[in-house]
């Protein structure tokens, strides 16, 4: 499948009372942009995106870049397309500059400049592919992009450079009639990406932004491009795929009414696809910068009956980007969700999906003998003479910290030790598998054996083992904290893979 994207300044209202915002947005090319919604995600990747299908799997997704060169009050017009949890080859993951090209297989050339495009195989297939057995178990649900050039990325997120992309397979169809092995989770209009961010208005419409190395925070919530949004919703299951798509702001988020009362949510997959098992009766989770987290909300449910009206309401403070400050008893309501109808009890569950099932994708542990066998590594995330550094080290892009060999089995233990600051780590290419947190078992939402995770938050003084092995693609990569103003501000590291 081929597809075109044209990265582009837009003007959209994200409130009917807000005059229009320049924003800049990826744009479907085979559309016509007066066909384009009134909503900073021009774009959406099709529905029909299947993972490990067949031989020829995957898309070629050219992307052209016409934005203006013309000085503007924040972001850069070169561009570097990153997707999350996407398993790609070098060329093709967004890495954040130009390179002196030492691989045979890497362009030493793949920022995209104004005026210019980049075409990007995306292979949608099972991981080891190419190299090794394919591993059904490790199949993402809800992929992301956002542009990622060195130094800019904040900048550019912000002004609108982010987009969703959503994947489906035979067991998670997108069709919820299908019958087995599809899971029959809601799909079509009842599968909706929330994407949460926090934004600053001038009295013009206009953004602002500050690229304060500590991490820039807005004073106004929009989801997907809009303020204060609301959805009218039938009384019965959902699917919300959430992702924070903020620079540094985290959240702690609930399904609440007007008098306070919280409401249940059923987890059933994060950033890494489908978990094992679903997490239920969740009152609420938190959501780093770039986690995702996929939600069934049963509206049908009698707990809903006497309600109307149910709220997104995020109540974890922040008022810096060094770290959240707690939760609170009330905090923004970001999305309003109006319940509408009857709800649809049979005893069949005829006319809506059924309960979700106990096991969802059964996902293999890591072996004791690959554990035993891994190479370690240490990573500390700290800061060093006034940046953000990794190991004491800042950002160098012509420079690896790490040569990691192709099919060799390695445990990371990642740390953070930066004074305070808090610090979503994200590794690109491969899906981490949390070992240990704090030295223990981690919680059911991150652990190895029920989930897998493109981005671990690491706490003040938090530390965490990671285990990774890279199986297809060799190449430059980058590992960063995704408080993207702390990326941004050094908190990135190159490494290789080679074979």
């Amino acid at each position: 499948m081929f597809y075109e994207i044209s990265t582009e300044e837009r003007f959209v209202k994200f409130h009917q009372q807000l005059p229009p915002t320049s924003v800049w947005g990826y744009v479907d090319k085979n559309k016509s942009p007066s066909g384009d919604p009134p909503r900073l995600l021009a774009f959406q990747m099709p529905s029909n995106l299947r993972i490990g299908q067949d031989a020829f799997a995957g898309i070629l997704v050219r992307h052209h870049n016409n934005l203006p060169t013309e000085r503007r009050a924040f972001g850069f017009p070169f561009l570097s397309p990153h997707v999350h949890g996407g398993h790609q080859p070098a060329p093709a993951d967004g890495f954040p500059g130009d390179i002196t090209n030492r691989f045979g297989d890497f362009p030493a050339r793949v920022v995209i400049q104004p005026a210019q495009f980049f075409d990007y195989m995306l292979p949608l297939r099972d991981v080891g592919t190419f190299h090794n057995k394919p591993r059904q178990d490790e199949r993402t649900s809800f992929l992301w992009f956002h542009d990622h050039i060195a130094d800019f990325t904040g900048a550019n997120v912000y002004r609108g450079l982010a987009n969703v992309m959503p994947v489906f397979d035979e067991i998670d169809t997108g069709h919820e009639h299908d019958g087995p092995p599809a899971l029959g989770l809601p799909s079509g209009p009842f599968d909706i990406p929330l994407v949460v961010q926090d934004k600053i208005f001038d009295v013009s419409g206009a953004l602002i932004y500050n690229a304060d190395q500590g991490g820039f925070l807005g004073d106004t919530f929009v989801v997907n491009g809009v303020v204060q949004p609301f959805l009218n919703v039938q009384r019965r299951k959902y699917r919300f795929r959430f992702l924070n798509g903020s620079n540094a702001r985290i959240y702690q988020i609930f399904l609440t009414n007007d008098l306070g009362q919280t409401f249940p949510m059923t987890q059933v997959a994060t950033e890494g696809g489908l978990l094992f098992h679903p997490i239920r009766n969740l009152q609420s989770f938190t959501m780093a910068m770039a986690e995702r987290f996929e939600m069934i909300v049963d509206f049908g449910h009698p707990l809903f009956d006497n309600q109307s009206v149910i709220y997104v309401e995020n109540r974890l403070a922040q008022t810096d980007g060094r770290k959240a400050d707690g939760t609170v008893n009330e905090g923004p309501k970001i999305l309003k969700f109006i319940l509408t109808g009857s709800p649809l009890r049979t005893p069949s569950g005829e006319g809506e999906p059924g309960p979700v099932p106990d096991t969802l994708r059964p996902i293999t542990e890591v072996t004791a003998e690959e554990k035993a066998n891994a190479v370690h590594r240490s990573f500390r995330f700290d800061r060093s003479h006034g940046v953000f550094t990794i190991n004491g080290e800042p950002l160098d892009l012509e420079r690896p910290m790490a040569i990691s060999i192709l099919n060799t089995p390695e445990i990371w233990h990642i740390e953070n030790s930066s004074g305070g600051w808090w610090h979503p780590i994200h590794v690109h290419s491969e899906l981490q598998r949390v070992l240990k947190r704090n030295g223990k078992l981690p919680p059911l939402g991150e652990r190895d054996g029920n989930a897998r995770k493109d981005t671990v938050l690491l706490r003040g003084g938090e530390d965490a083992d990671v285990f990774l092995k890279f199986r297809d693609f060799t190449g430059p990569f980058v590992f960063h904290c995704h408080n993207i103003e702390h990326e941004d501000m050094s908190m990135m590291a190159r490494f290789n893979v080679i074979d």
